[in-house]
């Protein structure tokens, strides 16, 4: 009986002590945020953070980065996760790179997904705007998750409230 408890006792520390190692090293990668158990959201990525990643469960990578991104590509898919680019230009982003992201996101509804671009500002924007147009998530919640990593200037704001009129009315 005791060396049952034992057991358990050091699985489960050793569970626990390694989800918070892997929690600590997700909160390491530039701008991550949470925004449910199965989306999260950041800025660059180094390519061996994706390792933590991988062992959080992540089956899909979106990245919003314009520009060749082979190496970064090549990577993921080592790691049987799969990798998506849809070029999101920062000055001007449109609303066939949202419908893309719509269609990407709802074909990955049932995993976990991770969706990223340079700072976490097109890919907490294109988050937001998914929630509240795909999932129903009231808008002033799902603003919260996007004000904590930016205030939204002048052009993204204009395209946030494109993508809303045309989404909810």
């Amino acid at each position: 009986m005791k060396t049952t408890f034992l057991v358990v006792f050091l699985f489960l520390t050793t569970s626990i002590s390694h989800a918070s190692e892997l929690m600590g090293s997700l909160a390491k990668i530039n701008n991550f945020h949470f925004v449910s158990k199965d989306l999260a959201s950041a800025g660059l990525i180094e390519l061996d953070s994706y390792q933590y990643i991988q062992e959080y469960g992540f089956k899909h990578v979106i990245n919003l980065i314009p520009g060749e991104q082979s190496e970064e590509r090549n990577h993921v898919k080592s790691l049987n996760i799969s990798y998506e680019q849809i070029e999101v230009d920062w000055s001007e982003p449109s609303l066939q790179d949202f419908e893309r992201f719509v269609d990407l996101m709802n074909s990955y509804k049932e995993n976990k997904t991770f969706v990223h671009c340079q700072l976490n500002m097109r890919a907490s924007t294109f988050v937001f705007l998914y929630r509240v147009t795909q999932l129903g998530v009231d808008k002033t919640i799902a603003e919260k998750d996007l004000l904590k990593i930016w205030t939204p200037n002048k052009t993204w704001q204009t395209f946030i409230d494109k993508v809303l009129f045309l989404h909810l009315n």
